[in-house]
């Protein structure tokens, strides 16, 4: 077989002409080898989970599980690799004109893994399992739907009364079969996923072969998946770096350890996990949009990414991620910039007290100061660090900021009660971006709205989104939500956290992992010939 070893100094400059935020980015470890191979069939993974409870995915909260059940299961409805909710059991999901039911189609000879027909039983069996769940991860998804029939085998109409928005949002949970989880709730794992269960032995490994029945239509290189059971998310470190396991999903700041290891790649892709400073609008000082520009030029959000989350975040203007299909496509409009900082500060009519040394201005005979009160939690070491330098830079540029580092649950309270004036804080945004709660006005008292943030034309937006059926539609409100967001800063967005999926470079192929599914391109690995060991 013909090898050829790259030069180190190109392989640095492939992978820094390869950087997007939009896409997946592979990093090398300190030896690659690339081989002159085609695919092939064969060879095992090795992946790590803590055995849950239950193999139901409906009813278990865990990270590690919620990454298998990708190659399971599916749901009527996933979001794509663009955040994008699309249909993937249902062939359609339609409307009644005027009225908020849906009927669901199923796509003909759905199966499940173990060769049994999929019909609107297993479709009805599984919203009851989560409507009658108490802690069920998917609850929410229900609040909106108030009830639900079978028409016929392929067909389930359901009602969500007035409330249509993101009805395709709402569907997205796996499906699971009746005749499996129904009589035993505890069974081994049977979906429609690309791959299936062929063995299991209890709290040792869990064995995947490739699903015949996958409605996914394609054969994957990779025969053999093995499932080696992790005691706690301590130890998959261990079980990384010691061989057990051949992929680790890593967070923000876990993986840079791994470029060390000789044979191992990182894929990089945007998490959920979005940061952000809340800024208090009942703060008259804070209410002009001048100051608001003034915090957004004065932080300089790519030296804390570099310095505290070694270069592993991306800089966002808005909460719109920008592998998400309703972003905008713009550039970021602020960087950086002392003098944008001190101008904006200017244009606020604020001048600086040669006494006090404390700029200033009066307004209807009320004097205003540059000092406002900043909060962040305790617990998040990289938020409180990040909170002195934001300080540092603030007060260089001429605001006093008075600092307080406190639990989370009493920054928490203070945000509710509308104590503070900046807080530093952070959000999982689900993938459907839905902004209602976080901007609209009556989400001020009881919603996420903590700035009392209010703009009517930013209320009808998320109104009109909250009743479009279409997806175009909600498409064109969230470009105008966007500007809006850019021009009057109700937050001041500082990044989304990048995530890796760590593997070992045996392992080739179109590999692209985002936060909602690690494996959404398996089909497309193959194991390097040399190492494939069929099993």
């Amino acid at each position: 077989m013909k090898r050829r070893i790259f030069p180190i100094a190109l392989l640095i400059i492939i992978s820094l002409l390869a950087v997007s935020c939009s896409k997946p980015e592979i990093e090398g470890g300190t030896e690659v080898h690339i081989e002159d191979e085609k695919p092939g069939k064969g060879g095992v993974i090795n992946i790590g989970c803590i055995e849950p409870l239950t193999f139901n995915p409906l009813l278990v909260n865990s990270r590690s599980y919620g990454d298998l059940t990708k190659l399971l299961f599916n749901g009527l409805v996933e979001y794509n690799n663009a955040l994008k909710p699309v249909l993937v059991l249902a062939d359609d999901i339609s409307f009644a004109e005027g009225t908020g039911q849906a009927v669901v189609k199923l796509k003909e000879n759905l199966h499940w893994s173990d060769g049994v027909r999929l019909t609107s039983e297993d479709v009805k069996f599984t919203l009851d399992t989560i409507k009658n769940s108490p802690d069920s991860i998917y609850k929410s998804k229900l609040n909106h739907i108030i009830s639900y029939q079978m028409v016929n085998d392929v067909t389930i109409k359901i009602n969500f009364g007035n409330w249509q928005y993101s009805a395709m949002d709402s569907l997205i949970f796996p499906i699971i079969p009746k005749h499996v989880f129904g009589t035993d709730p505890n069974a081994t794992p049977v979906g429609t996923g690309p791959y299936k269960v062929s063995s299991y032995s209890k709290l040792k490994y869990m064995e995947l072969k490739a699903n015949e029945y996958s409605m996914h239509n394609t054969t994957s290189y990779i025969t053999t998946i093995r499932v080696n059971f992790i005691k706690d998310m301590d130890s998959f470190d261990t079980a990384f770096q010691s061989g057990q396991i051949d992929i680790i999903n890593a967070s923000s700041y876990g993986w840079e350890k791994y470029k060390e290891l000789r044979n191992v790649n990182t894929y990089r892709y945007l998490s959920r996990d979005y940061e952000f400073i809340a800024v208090n609008f009942q703060n008259p000082v804070l209410a002009e949009v001048e100051i608001r520009k003034a915090l957004m030029y004065g932080i300089n959000r790519k030296a804390i990414i570099e310095k505290y989350l070694l270069g592993n975040a991306a800089v966002t203007d808005t909460p719109i991620r920008s592998d998400s299909w309703m972003f905008d496509g713009d550039v970021n409009k602020y960087t950086y910039s002392k003098a944008e900082a001190q101008y904006a500060i200017n244009n606020a009519k604020f001048l600086l007290n040669e006494k006090s040394n404390i700029y200033e201005r009066e307004i209807d005979g009320k004097k205003q100061q540059l000092k406002l009160s900043f909060i962040t939690n305790s617990e998040n070491d990289y938020r409180k660090k990040a909170a002195e330098d934001i300080k540092r830079s603030l007060e260089e540029i001429g605001f006093v900021i008075d600092l307080k580092i406190m639990p989370f649950e009493e920054v928490k309270k203070q945000m509710e009660s509308k104590k503070f004036d900046l807080a530093l804080v952070g959000m999982s945004f689900s993938p459907e971006s839905d902004l209602y709660d976080f901007l609209h006005s009556t989400k001020a008292v009881g919603g996420k709205n903590y700035g009392s943030y209010s703009n009517p034309r930013v209320d009808i937006l998320l109104e009109e989104s909250q009743n479009f059926q279409s997806q175009e539609n909600k498409y064109v409100n969230y470009l105008e939500l966007q500007r809006i967001i850019k021009d009057e800063l109700p937050v001041i967005s500082l990044f989304y956290k990048e995530y890796a999926l760590v593997m070992r470079s045996k392992v080739r192929g179109e590999i692209q992992a985002d936060s909602e599914n690690l494996f959404r391109t398996i089909n497309n690995w193959y194991i390097t010939e040399s190492l494939r060991q069929d099993e």
